[in-house]
């Protein structure tokens, strides 16, 4: 198979157990690095963030392979969660949104799927799906696990869960949420071009080209040519189920004490985190210094234009620090 980066990607629609549909991309390139060199292919599952899908992985998937298929051969998949994308949507009868849950869909493809073991596998998140990927990498060893602007799931002070299932519920029972439809491409476009800036804390903003890209694998034109946003409307509903500080550290403490090789980078204009809680998160979850790295950049920067070389050069240079294990 061609090394190209400019290779397309596989089309990918699984049905778990659940009966859930899960869409995804797939990307295999193979060189024979495995045969030649006794090089483990490099298996990664890339999980996106709140309200985006797997497209936002198009650009570091093939700024990876420029970099790295001289050496080793590279599957990729990007999924999208349920209720994102072109996923299925969650029933009726239940939260769509739980961190928890998210974790049995990447279990899912992973292991039932895709029949990798999650030991053999990295996993790169961005955002929410840093989150999931902290979770799932506890409960089940990975080889590396990449995280991107994201310290995983936000904690909650345990006082506030009565506030937060209130919260939930009274959202949800309103039935009000946001419009999903446009005009057309170009005012949706225009629309999550401005959405960062609306809707998270920061100088948060995302590229035209990154907007572009979610937009188009997330959304349908119907019959009277107006643009629909595929996405399931009850993911504007507050989380209904939180972590405290303390268990997140738990989390930490047990990747920490596994095999799993973390890297943590971050935007320099991304997610406003407090410095204690960086430092903290860098003392408990990474092993060296180097696995930590503030780059420019808002919160996509691992998907727009302008940012995405340095993350896939700081990644290439950590998998390499970090071996790319041989057989």
């Amino acid at each position: 198979m061609s090394s190209s980066s400019e290779e397309q990607a596989k089309e990918i629609t699984w049905t778990c157990q659940d009966g859930i549909k899960i869409a995804g991309k797939q990307w295999t390139n193979k060189t024979g690095h495995d045969e030649n060199n006794r090089i483990k292919p490099l298996r990664i599952i890339a999980l996106h963030g709140w309200m985006d899908n797997c497209a936002t992985f198009d650009s570091l998937y093939h700024g990876l392979v420029d970099k790295l298929s001289d050496i080793v051969d590279i599957d990729f998949v990007a999924i999208d969660f349920p209720g994102h994308g072109q996923s299925s949507h969650k029933s009726l009868d239940g939260p769509t949104s739980v961190l928890a849950d998210y974790c049995y869909y990447v279990y899912d493809v992973v292991v039932r799927q895709l029949k990798w073991e999650p030991e053999d596998t990295t996993i790169i998140g961005h955002s929410m799906g840093a989150s999931v990927a902290l979770m799932f990498a506890a409960a089940f060893p990975v080889e590396k696990l990449v995280m991107l602007d994201s310290l995983g799931p936000s904690p909650k002070p345990e006082e506030s869960i009565s506030s937060c299932i209130r919260k939930h519920i009274k959202t949800r029972a309103s039935g009000k949420m946001p419009s999903s439809i446009y005009p057309n491409f170009e005012t949706a476009v225009v629309v999550r071009c401005k959405s960062p800036a609306i809707l998270f804390p920061g100088k948060q903003y995302i590229s035209e080209d990154t907007a572009r890209s979610l937009v188009q694998r997330g959304s349908i034109i119907r019959d009277d040519g107006k643009l629909q946003f595929l996405h399931d409307q009850r993911l504007y509903c507050p989380s209904i189920l939180f972590l405290s500080e303390k268990q997140i550290e738990v989390l930490y403490k047990d990747i920490s004490d596994q095999p799993t090789s973390t890297c943590l980078l971050l935007a320099d204009d991304g997610m406003p985190f407090p410095s204690d809680l960086v430092s903290r998160t860098r003392n408990i979850l990474l092993k060296t210094d180097d696995a930590y790295q503030s780059l420019p950049g808002s919160h996509h920067f691992h998907s727009d234009p302008d940012s995405v070389g340095r993350v896939v050069d700081t990644i290439v240079l950590w998998l390499r620090l970090y071996k790319l294990n041989r057989v």
